[in-house]
């Protein structure tokens, strides 16, 4: 009996296991695709903004170096990629909020004392230029984040939901390739195929945006954890 008993409780063990691990709910995944391709439609107007606040404030910088009006304008520049690293750090942990891994966090360096005490502080906080790097790298980086998302999800909920719009579009028969004149097919068969080829690329756009999303993610985590 003691062993029947034993078997039993380890019987309901595994049974409580099993029934409490947690599945992937499809709202857990919609939320999670969401946040992937906002994080990663974000990053090109993102990058454009970086790469030419410091481009210019650097240049600038660059060319009064000969007068002291280069110290302030690379001082603010430097302030500038502070913030603009504070701002990345705040976006990437959102979207590494749904992934349950480690936030990304630098260590406080304040810049006290007069403008000069200030600007020299600045000049050789290694953190700073770590954000300014980032902020030039986000251009590159954001663009093809960019890319990726839009040119997935638009094909796959373009052709999943094409039965809905397809009708608008004219019906040509005079297509060079048969590609084409299947795109421009309006008939029952060719319109079922192609929303269930915008189906199954569904989780190919998911996969996509997922991978894409946690390589930019331990890029950013590379530069800007310090």
């Amino acid at each position: 009996m003691a062993r029947g008993a034993a078997r039993d409780e380890h019987e309901g063990m595994a049974t409580t296991t099993l029934s409490s691990s947690p599945l992937p709910r499809p709202a857990g995944v919609a939320a999670t695709a969401g946040r992937d391709a906002l994080y990663l439609l974000a990053g090109l107007p993102a990058g454009v903004v970086t790469f030419t606040v410091l481009v210019t404030g650097f240049s600038l910088a660059a060319g009064l170096a000969i007068t002291l009006l280069g110290i302030p304008v690379l001082l603010a520049t430097l302030y500038a990629a502070r913030w603009i690293g504070d701002a990345e750090r705040a976006r990437a942990n959102l979207a590494i909020a749904g992934r349950g891994g480690e936030r990304i966090r630098r260590t406080p360096r304040p810049w006290t004392g007069g403008p000069l005490a200030r600007t020299k502080a600045a000049a050789t906080d290694l953190g700073a230029w770590r954000d300014a790097l980032w902020g030039l790298l986000l251009l590159p980086v954001g663009t093809a984040g960019f890319a990726i998302a839009t040119t997935a999800w638009s094909l796959a909920l373009g052709l999943l939901t094409s039965p809905l719009w397809w009708w608008s579009l004219p019906d040509d028969d005079d297509q060079p390739t048969e590609v084409l004149r299947f795109l421009h097919d309006h008939g029952a068969a060719p319109t079922a195929t192609r929303a269930l080829l915008g189906l199954l690329l569904v989780p190919v756009a998911y996969c996509a945006c997922r991978a894409t999303t946690a390589a930019t993610l331990s890029a950013a985590r590379a530069v800007l954890r310090h």
